[in-house]
């Protein structure tokens, strides 16, 4: 299993740092300072490779997350979504890079699905969070916290707001930038009820 967690390791790192179809077999074994061809041992190929670590850390960002959806009110979950999301950038740049350039890869291909360029896409990930989403307007509005009509298309937009500001802060523009304060205020003044 050792050389397993090197190898995923590897092709984490690579990835991140050179996108899926820039990286090889061959490099990921010679990073994982293995013999190429036991990654055919743990890996029928480097989509399952990739989703591997795909589904990996999507499990550790949403186990993560868990104690952020258990806070009291709608509100509150939100900005603790929304908090863990960039703490998650800030602590695990190489994961969020990851998870990044293979959904960049994937694009077009919908929900994680294989495409014809052998690359696998990461669309589990997003479809969870954006499930998660879905879920606090959706209790929100129950409650009756959060003024709002379509959910789908908010948890879409706030999703968005999310991959696009994180990426940004990944590429270090505006790194001091307290994103999450200003995403959760720019969100609560849509959300929020007028009384």
């Amino acid at each position: 299993m050792k050389n397993r967690r090197a190898l995923l390791d590897a092709a984490k790192s690579l990835v991140a740092a050179k996108g899926v179809k820039a990286t090889t077999i061959a490099q990921i074994a010679a990073r994982a300072g293995v013999a190429k061809g036991l990654l055919f041992y743990y890996f029928k190929d480097k989509k399952s490779v990739v989703q591997a670590i795909a589904e990996e850390l999507d499990a550790e960002y949403m186990a993560a997350l868990r104690p952020a959806l258990e806070r009291p009110t709608a509100l509150e979950r939100l900005h603790a979504l929304i908090g863990h999301h960039f703490d998650f950038l800030e602590h695990a740049p190489e994961s969020a890079q990851f998870l990044y350039q293979s959904a960049g890869a994937a694009h077009g291909a919908g929900r994680g699905a294989d495409r014809d360029d052998g690359v696998v896409g990461v669309g589990g990930f997003y479809e969870h969070l954006y499930g998660r989403i879905l879920d606090i307007l959706t209790q929100g509005v129950a409650a009756g916290e959060f003024d709002a009509a379509d959910l789908e298309e908010l948890a879409y937009m706030l999703l968005g707001s999310l991959h696009g500001v994180g990426r940004l802060k990944l590429f270090e523009f505006k790194r001091e930038y307290d994103a999450a304060k200003h995403l959760a205020a720019f969100y609560d003044k849509i959300l929020l009820r007028r009384k």
